[in-house]
């Protein structure tokens, strides 16, 4: 009898399935819709003469990309139970969240990036949004709160 799949907790499952794909898709609206916005968001040095409609293929590939990522978050990992999918998705977005979180510093600069009270309103929007699923993707691949003993096995 193969053993059996294991449970993914329940604060796992609601950062997964509801949380992050709404946050997702209301990034695909900010990029596709409100460009300039969602420039001056992400980018303190950017000012509202920054966005050019030129390049609005950026971002609605931007916004094809958030989608996607809402859709396997909330989609894929809906139909498997397999501890192995979600974290094979959760790895995907934590290399994601790295690659993010470097732009973010680059963009902020080290010296503002390392400073919170540096921040703006939506420095400390982007980042703690950030920073809070990170950790909980790293407990996730751990298998933190899985409620298995030092055996590994289910109690």
């Amino acid at each position: 009898m193969p053993p059996p799949r294991p449970q993914i907790p329940l604060p796992y499952r609601i950062l997964l399935l509801y949380f992050e794909p709404l946050l997702a898709l209301n990034g695909a609206v900010m990029a596709h819709f409100f460009p300039s916005r969602f420039l001056l968001t992400m980018s303190p040095s950017a000012t509202a003469a920054t966005y050019s409609p030129q390049t609005q293929v950026i971002y609605d590939q931007l916004a094809a990309t958030y989608v996607l990522f809402a859709l396997v978050e909330a989609v894929v990992l809906r139909v498997t139970s397999e501890l192995s999918v979600w974290k094979a998705v959760v790895f995907g977005a934590l290399v994601c969240d790295v690659i993010h979180l470097y732009g973010s510093c680059a963009s902020m600069g080290v010296e503002v990036f390392v400073r919170p009270g540096l921040w703006r309103a939506d420095d400390w929007v982007n980042l703690t949004l950030l920073y809070g699923p990170a950790v909980m993707r790293l407990g996730l691949l751990f298998e933190v709160g899985f409620g298995r003993g030092k055996t590994g096995k289910e109690p």
